[in-house]
Formats: structure tokens, C-alpha cells, sequence
């Protein structure tokens, strides 16, 4: 396009160029209002004629301002000419509407105007949700590629339906990441943006090449668009595996270790005898019951609401990246979800054998030891895979979503339900190892911990071409990538260690809290240990 005048908004370049000359201070300052002025006033056009004022606040326009500086030194290129600059802008349909879609999701807008344009049937079937991160809709951007391809198809005499789909699927996810997380900038999130990637030749290029692969018309892809269909486990890794859980189940205990320890009275006792933290059976029933309510209700609010799952890589990981909608039983594929759950399942079997104990109710026990064998066990890997979940959370997968992606990329943990699943998990069973049950973890049963972590990573390898197939592989963590090679391996038995060392830790723990109950210290002790771990566990924010 050829230019017409100087540009109303400076591109980074121009900046540059004033910046290097220091005898230009003034005009570029002078440029700078020039800029704020022409973007001001072209925001209160947008917001006057095409939204409606009275449902925004005042800093909705300087915000839009700055939105729109971004977006016309970037998509919106074309746009940002001196002639007709305000009229061509709010003639455009693709900016007013992405304008619009920025407005719903700020802070300053009244849900009357989301709620007015769902209403409206273009609206509602062009603009994506407020909490969506894709800022366009996802069948109007897979329409769109189904048309191309299928346009494509139709020259080169392809009329096979299964590699027209799969053609489909695959453009779909390369414009997808092209739009979010092809190393451009945000903006290009957007209606706009989808039209700008059209004029990029790199772009067309690559998407005829995803194109041909997909249609069976090309036997390769080019090496920076080859993303692996499948991702095993490498040889050495599974070997590995396979030696790591061949160990754990030599050692395990015996059966009449377990009773040993799984015991009515280990279930029914409180850690302090007397004194008012002494709890009766029935408490210490109604206090587990409850925490394995929490975990219901928790549970059933994942599932119900799903999530939306950034895939974070490594580098030199194989992996495409992007994000994926993790719905329904997909949410309880996390090992977060799994501790969760089993931890759920342990309060709920140690609050039954108390309360059926004080109901008079000991024959049932007596009659199925299975149940005081399962509570025990399930407490002894939930106790300490809750603190394994609460410690990777708060120094690893949090740290690191946020330096790769910002506030954005830490959204699923700052939630109730993340915030409970990653602090509170770990606050229960301090709680019930320090001041409610003193429930055990014996030394002597640490080979159940590494094999459950084992069975989860048993599923995640016969799970990761099932999250999302037309994705292709996925795994929910990152030090969990196959394609990483020595680093697999290297990944998986550090993370057998470290769950073994929370064992142990939570064991010592465990013992700890019976040498200062007899040491007759009253619960001071106590608390400050679960106040001290809780601090150094526990993470609420970035």
C-alpha cells in the first residue's frame, strides 16, 4: 500500500530515529501530543458512535488509547495514514468490532453492554467471551479455515472428507498460534489481526505448506512447522521407570505391617489428651468429614466450570505450544486432582471410623479391614503429595507461568478452586498430623508414594495424545515432556526423589509431633510448626 502523507501514529522505527537525535527533543514531544490528541479523540468516536458512553468509566478511553496505538502500529496498519485517518477507522467493521471486544473486558465496563450486545445476533455471533483469551470466536475462526481449505481442496481435486478435516484441524491450530503465540505482538489477537496475518507472505507460505501436508499432497512438513503426532517415552526412560517400580513393590510392606499400624484407636485418638484441642471421636469424625466435603465440592466446581490450560515448553522441547480447553474429566487429570481426590477419599474413610465408633459401631470394622487398611495408606500418599503439590506450585509452575507469560498466565492458580487445591490441601493435613489425629506415616510404607507417582506417570504417557488429539501431544507439565531426551529421564527420577524425600519429611514430621507431645510443651509447638510450614508452602499471589 503505497503511503499517503506521514503517518497520524509513529512506528517504533520513527521513534528510534527521533531518540537518536538530541536536537529533536522538542519535536518529538510535539509528535507525542500530536499522537495522544488524534488517539484520544478517534477512542471517543469509537465509544460515542459505535458503543455507548454512559456505561464505561473515564479511564476506559485512555486505556482504549493505548489499545489502539498498539493496534495501528501493527495490524492496523493500513489504517494509520493521514488522509481520512478517523473516518477509515471507524469505517473499518474488523477494528470497530475488536474495539468493542476490548471494551467488554475492561475493568471500567457496565455488564449492560456485554449483555446488550449478546443480545444482538451479529454481535452475539462474532464476539468471543469476556474471560476468553482468544479475542476472536473460535467457530468463526474455524469457518474460516474449513472455507480456505476446502477452497484449496477444490482447485487441487482433493474430494477425501477425512483429509479435508484433518486439513482443517491442522490449519486451524497453525492460524490459531499465528494469532497468539507466534511472536507477535498481542495485538494481532484480534479480527483485525486474523486479516493482517493474510498479508504476511511467511504467513501464506506456511499455511499453504500445513495445508498440502494435511490433504496428503506433501509426504513432510518444513522442519520449523513439524510438531511430532506422538511423543513415547524414550527407551532409557521407560527402562528407568520400569526399574524405579519393580523396586517399589519389592519393598513393599507387609500386610500385617498395615494393621499393625492401622489400628481403631490410631483413628480415634487425639493428639492431645486432655486440655481443650483434646478432641473426642465424634470430632475428630465431623472434622474429617468435612475437609472430604471440601474436596467434593471442590472437585465438582473443576469440573463443572473446566479450564483453559497454557502449555508450557522447555527449551528444546518438540511440543506445540498453545493452549488447550480442559473440560469435564480432563480437569482430573492434574496430579493436582489426583492428591486432591485421594486426599478427599482418606478424610472421608478416617472420619467414618470415628464416627462408627462412637455410634457404637466398632463390628463393622471389625468386619472390613479393608477400610481401616485404605484410610491409612491413602493417607500416607496424600499427606505427603499434598505438600509435594503446594511446593512445585508455588516454586516452580507458578514462578515460571509467570515469567513466560505474566498475571495472564498465573489466572488458573489465583482462582478458588487453584488457591484451595494448592494451600489448603496442605493446611489439612498439617492440621490433622498437629493438632486433630496425629494420623501416621510410617518409614516403613515409603514405597507406596513413588508407585502412586508412578501410576500417574503411567497415565500421562498413555493420556498424551488424548487431551486434545487434534492438538497432538500434550503433557501437563512441562518437566514431564518426552521429547526433551536425557532431561526425560533426568525429570522423572528427581521427581521419584523428591515425592520419597516429602515421604520422609512428613514422616519425621509425624515423629517429631510425638516427642513433643511427651515432652508436655501444651500445643505452642504446635502451631508454630504448622504456621511456619504453612508460610513457607503456601502462595496466594504473583
Amino acid at each position: 500500500m503505497a503511503d499517503v502523507g506521514p503517518r497520524v501514529i509513529r512506528l517504533p522505527d520513527d521513534e528510534d530515529v527521533l531518540a537518536a537525535d538530541s536536537s529533536s527533543s522538542g519535536a518529538r514531544l510535539a509528535l507525542r501530543v500530536r499522537e495522544n490528541v488524534a488517539l484520544e479523540k478517534l477512542a471517543r468516536s469509537l465509544i460515542e458512535s459505535k458503543i455507548r458512553p454512559e456505561v464505561l468509566r473515564e479511564d476506559v478511553v485512555s486505556d482504549l488509547s493505548s489499545w489502539l496505538r498498539d493496534m495501528l502500529v501493527g495490524p492496523a496498519l493500513p489504517l494509520n495514514k493521514q488522509r481520512n485517518f478517523e473516518e477509515d477507522c471507524l469505517n473499518s467493521d474488523e477494528l470497530v468490532a475488536d474495539a468493542e471486544i476490548f471494551v467488554e473486558a475492561h475493568p471500567g465496563c457496565c455488564p449492560g453492554l456485554v449483555e446488550r450486545n449478546r443480545a444482538d445476533g451479529a454481535k452475539g455471533r462474532l464476539y468471543p467471551d469476556v474471560d476468553c483469551r482468544l479475542r476472536v470466536r473460535e467457530d468463526v475462526l474455524r469457518d474460516r479455515c474449513a472455507s480456505m481449505v476446502n477452497s484449496f481442496a477444490d482447485k487441487k481435486n482433493v474430494a477425501d472428507e477425512a483429509l479435508r478435516k484433518r486439513a482443517t484441524d491442522d490449519f486451524y491450530l497453525f492460524y490459531r498460534d499465528a494469532i497468539t503465540a507466534g511472536g507477535r505482538p498481542t495485538s494481532y489477537n484480534s479480527y483485525t489481526g486474523i486479516e493482517a496475518c493474510m498479508g504476511d507472505l511467511k504467513f501464506l507460505r506456511q499455511s499453504e505448506d500445513v495445508v498440502m501436508f494435511g490433504l496428503g499432497l506433501a509426504k513432510t512438513l518444513p522442519e520449523e512447522l513439524n510438531f511430532p503426532r506422538s511423543a513415547p517415552p524414550p527407551v532409557h526412560t521407560a527402562i528407568v521407570f520400569a526399574i524405579a517400580m519393580a523396586l517399589c513393590l519389592w519393598t513393599l510392606p507387609s500386610l500385617a505391617s498395615v494393621d499393625e499400624h492401622a489400628t481403631i484407636e490410631t483413628f480415634t485418638a487425639s493428639v492431645f489428651g486432655e486440655g481443650p484441642l483434646c478432641l473426642p471421636p465424634l470430632g475428630l469424625g465431623i472434622i474429617r468429614i468435612l475437609f472430604a466435603t471440601i474436596c467434593v465440592v471442590t472437585r465438582r466446581e473443576k469440573i463443572r466450570n473446566g479450564s483453559e490450560f497454557k502449555i508450557v515448553l522447555l527449551p528444546g522441547s518438540k511440543l506445540r505450544g498453545g493452549y488447550v480447553q480442559m473440560k469435564g474429566w480432563r480437569t482430573q487429570g492434574f496430579y493436582t486432582s489426583w492428591a486432591w481426590n485421594l486426599l478427599g477419599i482418606s478424610f472421608a474413610l478416617g472420619g467414618t471410623i470415628p464416627m462408627l465408633v462412637a455410634y457404637g459401631r466398632e463390628d463393622v470394622l471389625h468386619a472390613n479391614p479393608w477400610i481401616l487398611r485404605s484410610a491409612l495408606i491413602s493417607f500416607e500418599v496424600a499427606a505427603p503429595s499434598a505438600l509435594l503439590t503446594s511446593f512445585i506450585v508455588t516454586y516452580a509452575l507458578w514462578p515460571k507461568a509467570y515469567k513466560d507469560h505474566g498475571a495472564s498466565g498465573t489466572k488458573g492458580f489465583k482462582g478458588w478452586v487453584g488457591l484451595l487445591q494448592h494451600n489448603a490441601n496442605s493446611a489439612m493435613v498439617l492440621l490433622e498430623v498437629t493438632l486433630m489425629g496425629g494420623l501416621p506415616v510410617k518409614l516403613s510404607h515409603a514405597a507406596f508414594a513413588p508407585l502412586f507417582a508412578g501410576l500417574y506417570q503411567a497415565f500421562l504417557w498413555f493420556m498424551v495424545n488424548r487431551w486434545a488429539p487434534a492438538h497432538g501431544p500434550v503433557f501437563p507439565y512441562f518437566f514431564m515432556d518426552t521429547t526433551l531426551g536425557r532431561r526425560t529421564t533426568i525429570f522423572m527420577v528427581v521427581l521419584l526423589l523428591v515425592i520419597g524425600s516429602f515421604f520422609v519429611l512428613f514422616a519425621l514430621l509425624d515423629a517429631g509431633m510425638i516427642l513433643i507431645e511427651q515432652g508436655g510443651h501444651g500445643a505452642v509447638p504446635n502451631v508454630c510448626c504448622v504456621v511456619a510450614m504453612s508460610y513457607g508452602l503456601m502462595k496466594f499471589g504473583d
